[in-house]
């Protein structure tokens, strides 16, 4: 696995199809996120249930249910990246599935769960440059009365995290937490999952859960720590899950170039060259949709060096599909870290992109990187309010550069939120 890990991110200093999370790279860095599983109801009992469980998502849930051990700011903070769900009535094997149900560029694995055969499939699948096709969200199906079931869905924080079995165990990671899954009595279950939250100040907060029937709510933070860091050490031995992809994958570009590509609208060069590298450099880790837009979030800026001007801050970047008037995010990331800019005598140039570390080296990394913006860069981080508005201005900002008849923008399980008034003379500046 550790070998696995430097491949991803010699990947993004390649600048190929993925970003690896939590390193440093020339050009090159990572996707992070919340890990989440759904998991499903019996299958007789999903007509009777559907619209109720819609209905609390709508109120309770930002984008997915929200496992025990995470809050609410982390899930609406971090990446948004969907588990396939699929329909698989009428399916008598997983062969029926894979022939039926699954669309080019999706993934199937079959392994082994415990003593359970799982059937898994993902929304789509990346080369991590050792010979395998990983995934970072999965459907997860079993034999049950002998036809498929589907036990639940994960999803893990990024391509710096591929879903890995060790020992018969499912792993699922981010930068905030890792959980160890199993199959019994025909569930999913969560054995183990250590989690870690940042108050305003950046001081980490740990906690842990198992399956084993204990009480840890009152668990001392350093204690869940070093289970923290023991789940990483197994998920980093562990083996990641190949998958096999229908098609080629070739068709997942179907849908690219269904609006303008976004370009940065703002009277500055400098912020041009920005927000060029951010799309280009973490745009890459994900499918194709109709529109890629970065959101910048800016802590600070150091210009005093024409060789090597510095931005602290959270950078981020979204899919979108057009569905009538409203940007429906597919996809996304977070990115906390800095951006290099040269000044040239040909213009501006990013000549590196540093992200910060992802788990129990998050703070330690964040401090390395940011330096004496380290507390401004925590202020900003923490205000998930402040970012929303950063990015829905610059969506606005995007509609109306190019005169599109979009209104709205809508997260899964959220309601759509109007888009303000843009303001392309002023925003930019005030970044």
């Amino acid at each position: 696995m550790k070998n696995r890990m430097v491949a991803l991110v010699i990947a993004g200093i390649m600048a190929t199809s993925l970003c690896a999370c939590g390193k440093t790279a020339e050009t090159g860095t990572d996707t992070q996120a919340e890990n989440t599983v759904q998991e499903e109801p019996a299958q007789e009992e999903v007509t009777d249930t559907t619209e109720a469980e819609a209905e609390e998502s709508s109120e309770e849930a930002p984008a997915e249910e929200i496992i025990e051990g995470t809050t609410e700011t982390e899930e609406t903070s971090e990446e948004i990246f969907y588990a396939p769900d699929i329909d698989i009535s009428g399916c008598d094997t997983f062969t029926q599935i894979i022939d039926e149900k699954l669309t080019d560029g999706m993934g199937y694995a079959n392994e082994m769960l415990d003593q359970t055969d799982v059937f898994m499939v993902c929304s789509s699948a990346y080369d991590n440059l050792d010979g395998n096709m990983a995934a970072i969200d999965s459907a997860i199906f079993i034999y049950k009365d002998g036809v498929p079931f589907e036990v639940g869905r994960v999803e893990s924080g990024g391509t710096a995290n591929p879903l890995a079995i060790k020992d018969g165990k499912l792993y699922v990671g981010t930068h905030h937490n890792m959980t160890k899954y199993t199959i019994t009595d025909d569930k999913l279950v969560v054995m183990e999952q250590a989690d870690v939250t940042y108050d305003a100040d950046g001081n980490g907060t740990y906690t842990y859960t198992s399956d084993d029937g204990g009480d840890y709510s009152n668990m001392d933070s350093a204690e869940a720590e070093k289970i923290f860091n023991q789940l990483y050490e197994e998920y980093f031995d562990a083996t990641v899950v190949n998958f096999s992809v229908v098609g080629g994958g070739e068709a997942a570009a179907v849908t690219e170039g269904a609006l303008p590509a976004y370009e940065y609208p703002g009277p500055e060069v400098f912020y041009y060259e920005v927000y060029k590298a951010v799309i280009n450099e973490f745009g890459a880790g994900y499918d194709p949709a109709d529109v890629g837009i970065p959101s910048i979030n800016i802590a600070a800026e150091d210009d005093s060096d024409p060789e090597d001007m510095r931005i602290y801050g959270d950078f981020c970047y979204f899919n979108y599909k057009l569905n009538g008037q409203t940007l429906e995010t597919q996809s996304g990331g977070s990115y906390p870290g800095c951006i290099h800019v040269k000044n040239t005598d040909e213009g501006y140039e990013v000549t590196n992109i540093e992200v910060v570390a992802d788990g129990s080296d998050f703070d330690e990394s964040a401090k390395k990187i940011m330096g004496d913006h380290y507390d401004e860069f925590i202020k900003l981080f923490s205000d998930d309010e402040a970012k929303e508005q950063t990015r829905l201005q610059i969506i606005a900002n995007y509609v109306a550069a190019n005169g599109l008849n979009i209104t709205e923008v809508q997260d899964f399980g959220w309601d759509p939120v109007t888009l303000p008034e843009e303001n392309i003379d002023t925003f930019y500046s005030d970044l």
